[in-house]
């Protein structure tokens, strides 16, 4: 099995949008067993099912992922991909007028950190400048969203992403033909695996936040993980509706 293994901060506060420290650390100890490979993301559609393989991406840029992902990740010698939210750089993640519900206010990356991270190894990815949900958005406003992304980054940091985060995981037809004049490949929210054939505009990934059962994790790729991801999905989809 492959899979895009994703987390946004890693914090004690028990939010949606958090794993803690400890949680996060059982979770790469595991992903050290050898159970899987940890591959570059761009490297993981073009493997074969078997062995399994994973790769690590985080969404939104907090300064947790310098102070409690990194120095872990980099212990174990794992690539990870990083996507940036650059209009919010150095500051949080109220992205609208008032934070959504049961989200914790967290401190966003500065653009000298996230030059350090890249130094080391990590990969940077957009997405976006403001956070929107871009289906909701006209077709110039969707552009400004990803071209101004793609150019705060490479205008910063010196180099241009290639891989994009969708915000929400909110995408449509005419958002992943926008996001392929810029980007080589995007990453939805999708719950399941990477299949045989996948759209590289609409990658799918596992939220780590459903894995932090070390059980969980430990059946990676068997019959059963996959009817449990099948059935998260399909719970995910009702409420959606």
């Amino acid at each position: 099995m492959k899979a895009i293994l994703t987390w946004h901060s890693i914090d004690p506060s028990g939010s949606p949008i958090s794993v803690s420290p400890e949680e996060f650390g059982r979770q790469l100890e595991w992903l050290a067993s050898g159970s899987v490979q940890v591959v570059e993301l761009e490297q993981l559609p073009e493997l074969p099912d078997d062995p399994s393989a994973v790769a690590l991406t985080f969404d939104d840029g907090f300064a947790s992922f310098a102070t409690e992902a990194a120095p872990l990740l980099r212990g174990h010698g794992f690539p990870a991909t990083l996507f940036v939210v650059t209009g919010r750089v150095g500051a949080d993640n109220r992205w609208g007028d008032s934070p959504d519900p049961g989200i914790p206010v967290l401190p966003l990356l500065d653009w000298d950190a996230l030059g350090r991270l890249q130094e080391e190894g990590f990969r940077l990815g957009g997405h976006t400048r403001t956070h929107p949900r871009l289906p909701t958005l006209s077709s110039s406003a969707i552009e400004e969203e990803l071209g101004r992304s793609s150019e705060e980054l490479a205008r910063q940091l010196g180099r241009r992403p290639t891989a994009f985060a969708y915000p929400y995981g909110a995408v449509d037809a005419r958002t992943s033909e926008l996001a392929a004049r810029w980007y080589r490949l995007a990453c939805t929210t999708e719950l399941r695996g990477l299949g045989t054939a996948e759209d590289a505009l609409r990658l799918p990934r596992l939220d780590a936040w459903y894995l932090r059962n070390p059980r969980r994790l430990a059946g990676f790729g068997s019959r059963r993980f996959r009817a449990w991801v099948w059935s998260r999905r399909q719970a995910r989809r009702l409420r959606s509706h």
